[in-house]
């Protein structure tokens, strides 16, 4: 091959280079990449910053053809203008150039606007931490259950309920006659919310199956009303059991957790399926009166809570469901 024809080839892989370059070089915005709604001025200064790239890939290759020893180095670069350098970092307020083979480069950022992107970081966060309080309000109760780790790892003791809404105590559950029978059927209770939420679980899967037989995830708003309920009931059981046959300081640690599990459990069914009919509000209250009264049988009143709660959060999700559709 001729080596006029070398040089030809080698100067049209350095146009190709460099025009690559202008579109791969993360700091240039290239002109196709610019938007519409920019201003007519920036898209000129982009426009001449991409013709001084082309002039400048072009002076290059036709110096090089001329030197016949590609020695790049004896190929000075024209000048650019300060006006075409301010795409290559856009947001920055100052610029230099200095004479290092040709390379252009930025000294710093400015202080302010780097203030600027920091202030504006903190704004986008405080808007998403809003925003997730406003969607995920009903767990506020769930803090309660950080009061217990609280007590031991900064207190070195169990936490204590409040005088006002005590821990009941399994030697006021009934009679020592019958406190056996009492505390099974105290305890077995709890089955009341697992069949409320396999009941709720079945009538909104989180699965449903397709006409060609197989099993699609398809989760509605109501389908965690099961999962919840039967959360509670677990808690409830663990609380419960310990409370009757376990140590007192560890039940009323695990009293937080309950009511914690509880609380967040009411407001999501409040926030899912909405204000409860008449029928449902009246079994709540009814429910609410068995909670509240401890004497003179605990285990007695506080079992019809078990019942009348989950009877009550049923027929609450069927209400929402039918007010939805």
């Amino acid at each position: 091959m001729a080596p006029v024809q070398q040089q030809r080839i080698v100067a049209v892989f350095i146009i190709l280079l460099h025009t690559a370059n202008s579109y791969l070089n993360p700091r240039v915005n290239n002109v196709h990449r610019i938007s519409p709604g920019l201003p007519i001025v920036k898209r000129a200064i982009y426009h001449e910053y991409d013709s001084f790239r082309i002039q400048q890939s072009s002076y290059i290759a036709t110096t090089y053809t001329k030197n016949r020893r590609g020695d790049l180095s004896k190929c000075p670069l024209p000048k650019i203008s300060s006006s075409s350098l301010e795409v290559m970092n856009p947001g920055r307020s100052r610029f230099e150039t200095r004479n290092n083979g040709g390379a252009v480069s930025s000294p710093y950022l400015n202080t302010s606007i780097l203030l600027q992107g920091a202030g504006n970081l903190l704004a986008s966060l405080a808007s998403s931490a809003i925003e997730l309080l406003r969607k995920y309000w009903w767990s506020f109760p769930m803090v309660l259950a950080l009061f217990p780790p609280y007590c031991v790892l900064f207190k070195g003791t169990y936490a204590s309920m409040p005088d006002w809404w005590s821990v009941v105590n399994r030697d006021n559950f009934a009679t020592a006659k019958i406190t056996n029978w009492s505390i099974a059927s105290f305890l077995g209770s709890n089955i009341a919310y697992a069949l409320s939420g396999i009941y709720l679980h079945q009538r909104f899967r989180f699965c449903e199956r397709s006409q060609r037989g197989s099993l699609e995830f398809r989760p509605s708003r109501f389908s965690n009303l099961g999962v919840w309920i039967l959360v509670a009931g677990l808690i409830s059981t663990i609380f419960h059991s310990v409370q009757a046959l376990g140590s007192y300081a560890l039940a009323e640690s695990l009293c937080y957790l309950d009511h914690a599990v509880a609380g967040s459990a009411t407001f999501y069914f409040f926030d899912t399926c909405g204000i409860p009919s008449k029928v449902t509000s009246l079994i709540g209250a009814l429910a609410i009166t068995t909670l509240v009264i401890s004497t003179p049988s605990y285990a007695w009143f506080h079992s019809s809570w078990h019942y009348l709660s989950a009877a009550a959060a049923t027929r609450w999700a069927i209400d929402g469901y039918a007010r939805m559709s």
